[in-house]
């Protein structure tokens, strides 16, 4: 896969990612590089949440807070490619 004409790779990129200060509730960030619904190159990031999290009220500010990190920093170590960011469970039948 290629970041368009970047010198940045996926690799440094999910380093990157994987510095960025999240809650405790959160597992990991996974990144991956493939095309949106209109068959642009994007960023795909998804934040993997523990099993057991806070209550929506808790996790919604800082899940929006979390975003706007990584969106910013994917935005400056490639601008150009849009950064799609989605939240899932770490494992099924919770909440």
């Amino acid at each position: 896969m290629t970041l368009l004409a970047s010198t940045v790779s996926l690799e440094d990129l999910r380093e990157g990612v994987g510095r960025l200060e999240r809650p405790e509730w959160v597992r990991a960030i996974e990144l991956t590089e493939g095309p949106d619904a209109d068959d642009d190159m994007a960023l795909w990031a998804w934040i993997v949440l523990e099993p057991e999290f806070p209550p929506q009220e808790q996790v919604q500010p800082a899940l929006a807070a979390l975003r706007q990190r990584i969106r910013e920093y994917l935005s400056s170590q490639v601008p150009g490619l849009w950064a799609y960011v989605r939240v899932r469970e770490s494992s099924e039948g919770n909440r």
